[in-house]
């Protein structure tokens, strides 16, 4: 089959399975109702002409408002264990073949400022999902089998992160930026292995009280009939509980430059480089500046690393979001000198230099076009919604508004390069005898 054909199939097939909805002609969603349900919070985006419902149950605090004494690996083995397991009413191998027949996905996932257990289905089959979904989260369990297998490759995608250049640097820059903060809780194999199935299904039911749950649901279903399903399913018989969310401060290295060479016992071809500086978060009124700051610092480290000087095959530049967020630089080169100086240059640049107002606005329809896109499925609207709620405080954030985007002045965007532009924390793995500490750690 021809790619291109191939490729459309693919999507029509998704499409099919997950559904589609048409997004407000604005960026952001202005049709959802926020309203509370016997104290559990609940977003609710009506779309009746969708043929699939996305569910998410986020679980406010995630890693970051873990006790002090708890495993740190507990959250992430418990998250994604829970739902692979049957339930208390629902055997393991029923329920496999039950949405599996159905079509229906359930997933787990932990994070730092909150954790999720997410159902996607048709609609047809929305009232037998919804029983698997709610007895997941009041009448959990926690198969020896799937544990058993989980720990093992846990373990060994331990050690592999540990081998692997590209995932070294990232781990040691990680538990660098974030040292003595809420968000450097790590897996270990100290953690990971004292792991049991009845300490982590303790752990998991002490997760499912109501001050920490936001039920966020898109798609066919009204709100009459999603009040009546979370009180026949127990969820509004689960305790209250008595979450207070954590203080997310600035890390300690968000305020100071640093350079780190971890070792690792091989030669190796290139030298992999990653960065991180602190940005704005989504709720943030530097946001907007800085996202068509980053957009444009992206097309810069592409042309100046890769096209011109042909030092890096693929720098990239991306967002890390939390409630405390960073902006992550990525490049592989034998050249890191060469390479951090073109970069430092092009920050020089956007903070001493006024963009033209038709640039900054050029480069909006495309970005608006795939972020359109985006807001089609009911599982990316779910997963917006509810991570704006948590991250900034109001679903409205979910979506970037065009307007805003294009109406951004230049003079924000040397205001907000010379702000977040500094105190640049880099790691570099491979031969650094040649690469100069002081030029790395001088912004």
């Amino acid at each position: 089959m021809n790619y291109l054909l191939q490729r459309s199939f693919v999507v029509l097939l998704c499409v099919i399975a997950f559904g589609t909805v048409r997004a407000s002609d604005d960026a952001s969603i202005n049709d959802v109702q926020e309203f509370n349900v016997d104290d559990i919070d609940v977003l609710l985006r009506e779309c009746p002409e969708s043929p699939s419902v996305t569910t998410v149950m986020y679980i406010k605090g995630g890693t970051s408002a873990m006790p002090k004494e708890e495993y740190a690996s507990s959250e992430y083995f418990a998250i994604r264990l829970v739902p692979e397991s049957g339930t208390e009413f629902t055997p393991k191998a029923y329920f496999r073949r039950s949405i599996l027949r159905m079509g229906t996905a359930f997933a787990g996932a932990d994070g730092r400022d909150f954790s999720a257990v997410t159902m996607r289905c048709i609609r047809e089959h929305f009232d037998t999902s919804w029983k698997f979904f709610s007895e997941i989260l009041v009448h959990p369990k926690i198969d020896q089998t799937e544990f058993d297998n989980f720990k093992r490759n846990a373990l060994l995608s331990y050690q592999s992160g540990r081998n692997n250049p590209d995932a070294l640097s990232r781990i040691v820059l990680d538990s660098i930026y974030w040292r003595y903060h809420p968000y450097g809780k790590r897996l270990t194999r100290e953690n990971m292995e004292p792991q049991t199935t009845q300490h982590l299904l303790s752990y998991y039911k002490s997760l499912m009280v109501k001050s920490r749950l936001l039920l966020v649901v898109v798609g066919s279903i009204t709100r009459k009939e999603l009040e009546q399903k979370m009180r026949s399913a127990g969820l509004t018989s689960l305790p209250q509980g008595e979450y207070v969310p954590p203080s997310i401060p600035f890390p300690a290295k968000a305020f100071s430059a640093g350079a780190y060479f971890p070792q690792i016992d091989r030669q190796l071809p290139t030298n992999y480089v990653v960065c991180y500086h602190t940005i704005p978060n989504k709720g943030d009124s530097d946001y907007y500046a800085y996202v068509r700051l980053r957009n444009f610092m992206g097309g810069f480290l592409f042309q100046h690393l890769r096209v011109q000087s042909n030092l890096a095959y693929a720098p990239n530049n991306e967002d890390i979001d939390g409630r405390a967020a960073v902006e992550m630089i990525t490049f592989q080169t034998p050249y890191v000198d060469s390479a951090v100086k073109i970069f430092y240059n092009d920050v020089d640049f956007f903070q001493k230099n006024l963009i033209l107002e038709s640039a900054i606005r050029s480069g909006v329809a495309k970005w608006a076009t795939s972020n359109y896109l985006k807001q089609e499925t009911t599982i990316e609207q779910a997963g917006a919604l509810g991570q704006a709620q948590l991250l900034t405080g109001s679903w409205r954030n979910a979506f970037l508004s065009f307007d805003k985007l294009a109406n951004v002045k230049a003079e924000d965007i040397v205001r907000v390069a010379k702000t977040y532009y500094r105190n640049f924390n880099w790691v570099v793995v491979g031969n650094t005898s040649t690469v100069d500490k002081r030029l790395l750690e001088s912004r």
